[in-house]
């Protein structure tokens, strides 16, 4: 038995499992087992998708009291507000999707409905992704002391993957639209029929800034061997570490759904994905606030995190270099006699 029609005009009644399910059209065939198999995707999605969002929530009502006090305290900054728009732009986000996708709102979508809800979700998605990563580089640039060449090198970095995955992006929900549609009840849900080839580099790309922080990360740690003996620095080194490993599981897994070629899994972990790399971003940036915080270690950059510093014990002292390691090791080690 086959699913699927010549014109895209007709829908196509069909019993499955006993219920009565209408389909769009496929422009290819489908045999009976392969629309269980897609209906076995369409539900492991929509699970993903709660998971995603229950995280997100957890770890926002865990953390809810430390963003209070290190970021909402913290003086105006670009980095102070973008992290707050993108980690409660997020959380909306994914409660709009577990409403498309949760299959009892009734019928209240319609093909054109989710063409344009997949469309600004996207965008939203992209635009997470551009603050994540803007909020990573100045992380890193100030790890680096502000150092022209590295800022160069990640802003650059950043440019190119972000454009590339950017006109991927774009280019591919062009071509989904088409294949784009409400499917009423039982499912209650939009789907797609075709899953364009550009969505394996839409999940590549950013891969490429990742990587650069990794190794600008690593470097770092390298070359400032004193440095990476103090609580703050090692907590910039894990964080970023950590942070890369578990975006980089997080693309791999897309990856691997968008390379399998199966519509039904296009979707499946991308919002788990969304909201597992905003978790750990939000969790790393204020784990860095909180060392910088109650810290008395001295940076030469005068902090550690994007955000503006209040604690006096961050400000750098009148008179010293802090262009040059030595001078950085030289009061560190000061202070440590000191006490």
């Amino acid at each position: 038995m086959y699913l699927g029609s010549n014109s895209l005009t007709v829908r196509l009644l069909f019993l499955v499992a006993g219920m009565s399910i209408l389909i769009p059209p496929i422009p290819y065939p489908l045999t009976l087992p392969q629309v269980v198999q897609a209906l076995q995707d369409i539900r492991t999605t929509r699970y993903m998708g709660v998971v995603g969002l229950v995280l997100l929530m957890y770890d926002h009502a865990l953390t809810f009291g430390d963003e209070v006090s290190l970021v909402w305290a913290a003086p105006r900054s670009f980095a102070k507000y973008a992290y707050l728009f993108n980690r409660y732009m997020v959380l909306v986000c994914l409660l709009a999707i577990a409403h498309e996708m949760c299959g009892f709102v009734g019928d209240v979508y319609s093909d054109l409905s989710c063409r344009k809800f997949l469309f600004v979700v996207s965008i939203l998605s992209l635009l997470s992704i551009a603050i994540g990563n803007v909020l990573v580089l100045l992380r890193v640039v100030l790890l680096w002391d502000h150092r022209p060449t590295i800022f160069r090198l990640l802003a650059g970095g950043f440019l190119v993957s972000f454009s590339v995955q950017a006109t991927l992006m774009v280019i591919s929900l062009l071509e989904m639209f088409s294949g784009l549609y409400w499917v009423s009840t039982p499912i209650n849900m939009c789907i797609t029929t075709f899953t364009p080839r550009k969505f394996i580099g839409v999940w590549a790309s950013p891969m490429l800034f990742e990587v650069l922080v990794l190794f600008s990360t690593i470097l770092n740690a390298l070359d400032r061997p004193h440095q990476a003996h103090t609580r703050v620095a090692d907590s910039l080194y894990r964080d970023g570490i950590t942070y890369f490993c578990a975006v980089a599981f997080c693309r791999t897994l897309n990856l691997i759904f968008a390379t399998i070629g199966r519509p039904s899994t296009s979707m499946l972990m991308v919002f788990f994905t969304w909201s597992a790399t905003t978790t750990v971003l939000s969790r790393s940036l204020l784990n860095i606030r909180k060392q910088e915080m109650h810290s008395d270690e001295y940076t030469p950059s005068g902090r550690s995190s994007p955000f503006n510093s209040l604690s006096a014990r961050t400000t750098e002292p009148a008179g010293v270099d802090h262009e040059t390691p030595a001078a950085w090791v030289h009061l560190a080690t000061m202070r440590t006699l000191s006490r």
